[in-house]
C-alpha cells in the first residue's frame, strides 16, 4: 500500500482548516434550494443543512490521516532532530532508554555539544556528521555542523585497539529558533484543524446548526 505524499496531505488539510474556519467566523449559511458554483459547474444545495455535517467530516478525517502519516508512520521534523540529539548520549532504541534528556532541542546556553558514545566504525559516524546540518534550518546564515573526534583505543593489555570516533555538534541559537517556527508549520494542519473545529462547535452553540 502507497502512502500518500506528505506535503500534499499536509496542504489538503490547511485548506479543509481555512475553509472550516472562514465557515464558522463569516457566519456563512445557506437558503433552502441555494446554488453554489464550483470549477464552473452549477449544482443545486436541495438540503443545505447537512453542509455543516460534511465540513466536520473532512476537517476530523483530514486531521486524523494528517496525524497517522505525518507523524506515526513518518518521523516529524521535530522527532528527527530529537534522535539525532538523543544519539549523542545514548544508542539505544528510543523505547528502551532510561536516561533523562541532557540536551534540548530548543533551548539552551550551549551551542557545541560532544557525542558521549565512541564507535570503532567510522563509516557510521561520517553517515551522522554528514546527515546533522540538514536536520536543522538554517537561518540568518547560520547552520549547525558537526565533525568527527578520534581517540585511539587500547586493550586491557595496554595494545593498540584502532581508533575510536564520535562527533561533535554546534547548533546556533539561530537554528534553534528557526527549527520551533518549522515544527509549528509542519504541526499547522493539526493545530489549525482544532481551532476551526472548536470555532465550529461555538458558532453551533451561539446559534445552532442551521444559522
Amino acid at each position: 500500500m502507497n502512502e500518500p505524499n506528505i506535503e500534499k496531505l499536509r496542504r489538503f488539510a490547511l485548506a479543509v482548516a481555512l475553509i472550516v474556519l472562514t465557515y464558522s467566523v463569516a457566519g456563512i449559511s445557506l437558503g433552502p434550494e441555494s446554488k453554489i458554483s464550483v470549477l464552473g459547474m452549477t449544482f443545486k444545495v436541495s438540503r443545505p443543512e447537512l453542509l455543516p455535517i460534511g465540513l466536520l467530516m473532512a476537517s476530523v478525517c483530514v486531521v486524523l490521516r494528517f496525524y497517522y502519516y505525518g507523524f506515526m508512520l513518518n518521523r516529524s521534523p521535530y522527532r528527527l532532530r530529537r534522535d539525532a540529539i538523543d544519539g549523542l548520549i545514548d544508542t539505544t532504541p528510543r523505547v528502551s532508554r532510561t536516561r533523562k534528556r541532557k540536551i534540548s532541542v530548543y533551548f539552551s546556553s550551549a551551542t557545541e555539544f560532544d557525542s558521549l558514545v565512541w564507535e570503532s566504525n567510522r563509516t557510521k559516524v561520517e553517515k551522522y556528521v554528514e546527515d546533522f546540518p540538514n536536520l536543522f534550518p538554517k537561518f540568518a546564515r547560520a547552520r549547525a555542523s558537526a565533525q568527527i573526534n578520534s581517540e585511539p583505543s587500547y586493550t586491557e593489555n595496554g595494545d593498540p585497539a584502532g581508533p575510536m570516533y564520535s562527533a561533535k555538534v554546534v547548533i546556533p541559537i539561530r537554528c534553534r529558533m528557526a527549527a520551533i517556527f518549522q515544527d509549528i508549520d509542519y504541526a499547522s494542519p493539526v493545530w489549525l484543524n482544532a481551532i476551526s473545529l472548536g470555532t465550529f462547535f461555538w458558532r453551533i452553540w451561539k446559534t445552532g446548526i442551521n444559522a
